[in-house]
């Protein structure tokens, strides 16, 4: 069982026992001066008593009385001593005048002999002293089996709260974790269209019920928006086609047709493009037609492609390779990453500039970081260049409309990675962080 959940299931037993100990608490000091309450009211009339025998009858007969009750025995534990002027002891059943004990109104708690007492000592005319003591021993040990009950009683109620709250808690644990299970599935190889597991009509399958409308909201939006892209394409494209054709058979000079012929396969790779996009964000996350792939050696092959590119027009490209770089990936799709982060550079960067792509392991990731000296990006621009159709400043001039970082995005989300646009001191860098592929097994 994980800490939080323990935690939960100590909070839950624990918390009636607390309100329970609490309860017993001033439960037992109602009860104890209750019980004190009793012994005060029987020590009072019989010290009253005594008073009034020895105003009745004088000391004679008081001090037979005390030494009858001494030596009848009392059951409760009741202490009587009875002193002259000179405090010697005249009746009693204890040896002398216990120390500590002073003559007051009131009675008080005192120790005799290791022993509790509720005691009341006075003076009698005459200077004859006289103490009665009525033992609060049974009041303790009543007190005392009480909570020996009642520890025994909360113990048991812990072990029986710890166990209730631990059987709902590993109930509600097992269905969050089915439900977990499941989410991981739509976010892989399951997709969309799995549903949540149901568990009878508890809270939980009302709230598999609404992931499923959502899941099923989201599939409908998938659908329309693949849909309706597929559409625009098709309709855009094939209109375009039959430009072409017809441009044919126009008698039109070669600089004419080949500037036609340009910007028509320019709108022809921007639909394409956006196929690609709206593709990709619909299979993100989805791993069941990924396979191990070198990250590091993709990176090798599209550097080798460019290099030529590169130096023909001024630019140097510089690599940095570990090795044991895998992912799960499709190789193409991250050879088109690849290109366009490095189009992006040799787009944007300056004779004389150097692009840099390194492709680093890092504990349990790996991390594609492709970044140039050039003049860079504004800083408050740097993540929406991954919207479509967002371009920097100044770079109205540069053909390109704004779809090649975006098609990055979508790539790399359907490897289960964002992009990012880190801070850097010199040009512009993108990383793409991915799990390496034996924390994937």
């Amino acid at each position: 069982m994980r800490n939080g959940t323990f935690r939960s299931v100590a909070l839950v037993a624990l918390v009636p026992l607390v309100m329970a100990v609490a309860g017993v608490l001033v439960l037992q000091s109602q009860l104890r001066a209750r019980l004190v309450e009793a012994v005060q009211t029987r020590l009072l009339a019989e010290a009253q008593g005594f008073a009034a025998l020895y105003d009745q009858r004088r000391i004679v007969a008081l001090r037979e009385a005390i030494a009858y009750r001494s030596t009848r025995g009392d059951p409760a534990g009741s202490v009587y001593v009875l002193t002259d002027r000179a405090g010697a002891v005249l009746a009693g059943n204890l040896d002398g005048w216990p120390d500590g004990i002073a003559v007051q109104d009131t009675a008080q708690q005192v120790q005799i002999d290791g022993r509790p007492y509720l005691a009341r000592a006075q003076d009698l005319r005459g200077g004859f002293g006289l103490l009665v003591g009525v033992s609060l021993l049974p009041v303790e040990q009543t007190l005392a089996q009480m909570r020996r009950v009642f520890a025994a009683f909360g113990l048991a109620m812990l072990v029986a709260g710890l166990a209730a709250a631990w059987g709902v808690a590993r109930q509600a644990q097992w269905r969050t974790a089915r439900m977990n299970a499941a989410l991981a599935q739509v976010g892989g190889a399951g997709g969309l269209g799995l549903r949540m597991p149901r568990e009878g009509g508890s809270e939980h399958a009302e709230l598999a019920d609404h992931i499923d409308a959502m899941l099923a909201r989201i599939a409908h939006l998938f659908d329309a928006h693949q849909r309706l892209g597929n559409a625009v394409a098709h309709e855009m494209r094939t209109p375009l086609a039959r430009i072409r054709t017809r441009l044919d058979a126009l008698d039109l000079d070669a600089v004419a047709r080949a500037g036609l012929d340009d910007e028509i396969r320019a709108t022809i790779r921007l639909f394409d493009s956006l196929l690609s996009i709206a593709q990709m964000d619909a299979e993100a996350g989805n791993t069941t037609t990924l396979h191990p792939v070198d990250l590091g050696q993709i990176a090798a092959g599209i550097v080798e492609l460019y290099q030529p590119v590169a130096e023909e027009e001024g630019r140097r490209i510089t690599t940095q390779i570990d090795p044991d770089t895998q992912i799960l990936g499709d190789e193409h799709l991250l050879a088109q990453l690849l290109s366009n982060l490095i189009e992006n550079g040799l787009k944007y960067t300056r004779p004389g500039d150097t692009i840099a792509v390194t492709v680093r392991r890092d504990g349990a990731k790996v991390r594609l970081r492709v970044q140039d000296d050039g003049p860079g990006v504004d800083a408050t621009l740097r993540e929406q260049l991954f919207t479509p159709f967002a371009r920097g400043f100044d770079t109205g001039s540069k053909p390109g409309h704004g779809l090649g970082l975006s098609l990055v995005r979508a790539i790399a989300l359907r490897h289960g990675a964002i992009p990012r646009a880190p801070a850097t001191e010199k040009g512009f860098a993108i990383e793409v962080e991915a799990l390496h592929f034996s924390t994937q097994e």
